[in-house]
C-alpha cells in the first residue's frame, strides 16, 4: 500500500542587498551604508519590505523602486533622520524583481538593493510498506 506523506508548500524570497553606485555608497560618505532594506512575511500572502535609512544629517533624500525592467514604480523625496517605512507591493505575483534606490541629496551618496523573488511548489512525497 502506498501513502503520500506530504506534500509542502513553500515560498522563497531570496533578498540580496546590494549596494552599487558612486563611491560614497561604498563607504565614503557620512551616510554611507546606512540603509537596510528587508522582506517582511504579511498576512493573506501580501509581500512587505521595511526600508530602514538612517539619516543623521536630516538632509534630503529620496527612495525610488525600479521593476525588473527598470522603471520607476514609486518615488518620493523625504528629509526623515530616523526613516523606517514598509512597501507593500500592489501585485506580488507580476515583479520578480525590484530595485530599492536610496538616494542622498546632500553628500551624494546612493544605495541599492536588489530583491530578486521566485515562487517554488516543492512537493515531498514518501512511500512506505506497511
Amino acid at each position: 500500500m502506498k501513502q503520500i506523506v506530504s506534500i509542502a508548500l513553500f515560498i522563497g524570497i531570496s533578498v540580496a542587498g546590494l549596494a552599487n553606485g558612486s563611491d560614497s555608497a561604498r563607504g565614503h560618505g557620512a551616510n554611507a551604508s546606512a540603509a537596510e532594506v528587508r522582506y517582511i512575511a504579511g498576512k493573506d500572502g501580501d509581500i512587505l519590505f521595511n526600508v530602514v535609512y538612517n539619516n543623521a544629517t536630516g538632509q534630503r533624500f529620496s527612495v525610488i523602486v525600479l521593476d525588473e525592467f527598470g522603471n520607476q514604480i514609486y518615488q518620493h523625496s523625504f528629509s526623515d533622520k530616523q526613516f523606517d517605512r514598509k512597501f507593500k507591493l500592489a501585485d506580488p505575483e507580476s515583479t520578480n524583481s525590484l530595485t530599492f534606490v536610496i538616494r542622498n541629496y546632500g553628500d551624494n551618496s546612493v544605495q541599492r538593493f536588489q530583491v530578486d523573488a521566485s515562487n517554488r511548489l516543492i512537493e515531498d512525497v514518501q512511500v512506505k510498506e506497511i
